[in-house]
């Protein structure tokens, strides 16, 4: 999380296309520790009666939010593009915007405070 925390600073600062695969490579680690865990504590992982429910949640919704937004919204658009086939005049541009980026970098700095 550290390391993350370092990343999106140095992201800010410095312009580099390898970002985005060092992003990949932690967010498949994110994934795989949020299956461990469910995989380890079951239903008891969202349990009221878990002390960590909050940050249980938080954690959840942090990495299903960014597998959203860095695979499976960028995938459903290559298979649409794929089905349409490409229209002339059609702008090229990163699939859920500037936004969906600032509110995913706030979610991982909430993280950090776990």
């Amino acid at each position: 999380i550290a390391f993350n925390a370092l990343l999106m600073g140095m992201e800010t600062d410095i312009v580099w296309a390898g970002w985005f695969y060092i992003e990949q490579v932690l967010l498949t680690i994110y994934v795989f520790e949020l299956c461990v865990l469910l995989k380890r504590w079951g239903a008891f992982f969202f349990s009221c009666q878990n002390p960590d429910i909050g940050w249980n949640t938080l954690d959840f919704a942090i990495v299903v939010s960014s597998v959203l937004d860095s695979w499976l919204i960028p995938g459903v658009n290559i298979i649409q593009k794929a089905l349409e086939g490409n229209q002339k005049g059609h702008k090229h541009h990163k699939p859920g915007g500037d936004n969906l980026d600032q509110v995913m970098m706030i979610m991982r700095m909430l993280r950090l405070m776990r």
